[in-house]
Formats: structure tokens, C-alpha cells, sequence
């Protein structure tokens, strides 16, 4: 699954940074390394690539969610406009890299949270209602969308609860 091909470079590159920089120790600093890139990679590049997915091979996509018959307008439609989602919390997950604030992190936390337990919402809605069990929709997809948010918001609290070291620690 590309999804976990990310999560996995995300950890090797936060890995290979904390092994560069040792004066980078402590939770709050390690927590905010880890954060910076689960943000810019896990988040950015995966749903980057997921956006391209939904565009590119959208009626492949759609079919490996569950989301059939294929149809221009109807799922098409869909498609794009739920890559147009992926895209935006790829770009924002993205400027993390740059973008070094934790108010700005906090915002795409959030955005992140709403987007991925809205989408985790919707795979659950559609097994129950819909039986609908394909990979794409009720396998590590849905996982991902639970445990991502999650994960960003541990990272966040454990970094903040380094108090002020979290906000200045460089990353």
C-alpha cells in the first residue's frame, strides 16, 4: 500500500534527522521532529499522491472504494472533488516543512482530524448501510483515517507539554 510506503519514509527521514542533529533530545523535541515530518510526508506527499489517484485513475479508484457503477458525472464528480480534498491537506501537511509554527501545524491537525474521521465516518457508514467491503473502503484506508488524526494529535500534545521547549525547539 503506498499509504504505508509513506508513513514508512516519514519515520526513516525523521530518524536520519534526530540521528544529525543529537542536540535534538527530549520528547518535546523528538515529538516535534517526528510531527514535522508525519505532517509533511505521512500526511503531505501520501495524500498528494491520493489526490493524483482520484484524478488520474479515478474510475479504477473509485471501483477499489466500492463507489460503482462508474459513471462521468455522477462518481467522476466525486472523484475529483474528493482529490481536490486530498490535495489541499497535501499541500497544507506540505508547508509544515516551511512553515515551522505550531499554530500552523495545530490548523492542519485539525484540518487533517475533520478530513480523515470525516472520511473514516463515511467507509464505516457505507459497510453498514451499503455492505460495501472492498479494500479501498473497509481495509487499511479506513484504519489509516482513524489512526493518522490520532497520531498527529499525540505528537502535538506531547510536544506542546514540553511547554515552551516544544515551541522553540528546533526542527
Amino acid at each position: 500500500m503506498p499509504f504505508l510506503f509513506w508513513i514508512a519514509v516519514a519515520l526513516i527521514a525523521a530518524g536520519i534527522h534526530l540521528a544529525r542533529h543529537k542536540d535534538q533530545r527530549g520528547t518535546a523535541a523528538v515529538s516535534k521532529v517526528l510531527l514535522m515530518y508525519w505532517l509533511g510526508i505521512a500526511i503531505g506527499i501520501s495524500s498528494v499522491f491520493g489526490a493524483a489517484f482520484h484524478v488520474f485513475d479515478a474510475k479504477e479508484t473509485a471501483e477499489g472504494i466500492g463507489f460503482v457503477p462508474w459513471n462521468p458525472t455522477g462518481t467522476g464528480a466525486f472523484q475529483f472533488e474528493n482529490a481536490m480534498g486530498d490535495l489541499a491537506i497535501g499541500v497544507t501537511g506540505l508547508l509544515c516543512f516551511w512553515i515551522r509554527d505550531v499554530k500552523f501545524w495545530l490548523a492542519v491537525i485539525l484540518f487533517a482530524a475533520i478530513q480523515f474521521w470525516g472520511d473514516a465516518y463515511g467507509h464505516i457508514y457505507q459497510m453498514v448501510e451499503y455492505d460495501n467491503h472492498e479494500p479501498d473502503n473497509s481495509g487499511i484506508v479506513l484504519w489509516l483515517d482513524i489512526l493518522n488524526p490520532a497520531i498527529l494529535i499525540l505528537l502535538y500534545v506531547l510536544m506542546r507539554r514540553g511547554g515552551r521547549s516544544g515551541e522553540t525547539a528546533a526542527a
